[in-house]
């Protein structure tokens, strides 16, 4: 039997994830419902830069992907100090450290959230901490430091915003190979024959309530990539079917098999 799936992300970045399920006789389509883009002033990441260089801070907190590209920009042919630990809220972020600003990472949490680390993360009081990341970043990990004295220093590196979009993108990168693509506002007259319904953040999932306010077909089935990406579906009030065990092509591809086949370790909550 041949399936259908819907993967809400930049095709480029879905790439992989269409290969995986091209293995199990899934075709797939995507739709890019979000953009990340630069501020609009850059002063603060700028002067956040000139910090990092000059040795201000004892430890980087780094909580996703997106905040490594924007410092690998950002630092261009600077280097960050030796005596820099940096923290990382999950092995994703991790290897994006390694990879863009040649680092290894200091502090990594087993249960990869801003509440692991808060769990886990042990430092001294009055430790001054830098911690850039994107505008809808909620305060948990902020707060937790702060309320255990620590000298937190926040400045936002992105922002997310819904595609089309006119600003200026932190990262723009094309696939190497034909996809099928959708518009945001053709969704709806194709999820009739979508099996599966990928989401891949939860600020995709807001964004795709906005779009779609009837809800799902009832023979669709979604995926969340990840904890965050089902509870705001839970929250959207939409059904969470399989949550991968990790956040990677592979463990999408396997969350979809054990979908469709009924069988294996999918991470399966059925919610409606």
């Amino acid at each position: 039997m041949a399936y259908n799936a819907l993967i809400l992300r930049n095709p480029a970045r879905a790439e992989e994830t269409v290969a995986e399920f091209e293995k199990l006789g899934i075709t797939s389509w995507c739709a890019q419902l979000i953009e990340t883009i630069w501020p609009e002033d850059p002063h603060g990441l700028e002067a956040m830069v000139q910090r990092l260089v000059a040795g201000e801070y004892s430890w980087l907190v780094l909580t996703s992907v997106n905040t490594v590209v924007v410092l690998e920009k950002l630092l261009a042919s600077y280097q960050l100090p030796a005596s820099l630990r940096i923290a990382s809220v999950g092995e994703k972020t991790s290897d994006a450290i390694t990879a863009k600003l040649g680092r290894s990472v200091d502090f990594q949490p087993e249960i990869q959230s801003a509440s692991g680390m808060l769990d886990k993360w042990q430092l001294e009081p009055g430790t001054r901490i830098c911690y850039p990341h994107g505008d809808l970043a909620k305060p948990t990990l902020s707060a937790g430091l702060l309320n255990r004295g620590m000298v937190v220093d926040e400045v936002i590196a992105y922002k997310t915003v819904s595609t089309p979009c006119t600003g200026t993108v932190v990262d723009p990168v094309t696939a190497t190979k034909p996809l099928n693509i959708l518009q945001p506002e053709a969704m709806g007259a194709k999820l009739e024959q979508m099996d599966l319904l990928v989401f891949s953040a939860p600020s995709v999932v807001r964004r795709f309530t906005q779009l779609i306010e009837d809800g799902l077909p009832a023979t669709t089935r979604t995926i969340a990539i990840g904890q965050p990406t089902a509870k705001a579906l839970r929250a959207a009030d939409l059904p969470v079917h399989a949550i991968a065990a990790e956040p990677t092509p592979q463990g999408l591809a396997r969350a979809a098999k054990d979908l469709l086949q009924l069988h294996g370790s999918a991470v399966v909550e059925e919610t409606k």
